[in-house]
């Protein structure tokens, strides 16, 4: 056995001590971008599942996925995100008690929503941020047409309360890359962003715990 090999379940277990020494400081609403791949690999679902299960373990209350699908044919779109849904259901199933979920379509209508007492789960199939928000601009101008709501009443709060995600992020995971993706426009604006060049499957739990040890450890200033 190397050095590293040995040293690995202590620091492993030193970061965990670390993080629940600043139980206040945890972010409780996480974010994380995926490709479609991702989920299609065995081994990248049941790091999600296995993701999870750590972020609920240390009192992550929320956590909203993006799954990017590449496919630009709305047919074919649409099928893998109907392929997909129907794994995350098959597996979200098993999660603990008091897990709920909402899974969105390529449509950014709510194909499965399950309610959840205490860890919840949004999940976005390809629906991303600026349809997100064109939507809600929308919806909104409906609304004034039909003289439900006066022009001057639109401001920020109504935009977010017709947006899918009514929650900032606290922090943003991107692995196996350098860029964001088109998730949460609105709602990310201050969140903290982490990117690690591990992809997705291989995710370990020390990679997730340094996540949570780097979000306490940086000094947020909301665009300050």
């Amino acid at each position: 056995m190397d050095l590293f090999s040995f040293a690995y379940p202590f620091y492993e277990r030193f970061l965990a001590w670390q993080i629940s020494r600043e139980p206040s400081n945890i972010p409780k609403h996480v974010a994380i971008i995926l490709k479609e791949t991702d989920l299609f690999d065995p081994k990248g679902l049941d790091r999600l599942l296995f993701a999870l299960g750590i972020f609920r373990k240390f009192r992550v209350e929320l956590v909203s996925i993006y799954v990017d699908i590449l496919k630009t044919d709305p047919s074919l779109k649409a099928e893998i995100a109907s392929t997909l849904r129907t794994r995350l259901e098959e597996n979200f199933s098993d999660l603990p008690a008091g897990t709920g979920y909402r899974i969105y379509g390529v449509d950014g209508e709510e194909n499965s929503t399950v309610p959840g007492k205490d860890f919840f789960i949004n999940v976005s199939l390809g629906f991303g941020g600026r349809k997100e928000i064109t939507r809600a601009v929308l919806t909104i101008l409906g609304e004034v047409k039909a003289g439900t709501i006066r022009p001057e009443e639109v401001d920020e709060k109504m935009l977010e309360s017709h947006l899918l995600v009514n929650h900032e992020p606290e922090i943003m995971i991107r692995s196996g890359g350098q860029n964001l993706s088109d998730f949460l426009v609105w709602q990310s604006v201050y969140s903290e962003l982490y990117f690690t060049d591990v992809n997705w499957k291989d995710v370990r739990r020390v990679d997730l715990l340094r996540v949570m040890r780097d979000f306490q450890k940086r000094q947020r200033r909301y665009g300050r």
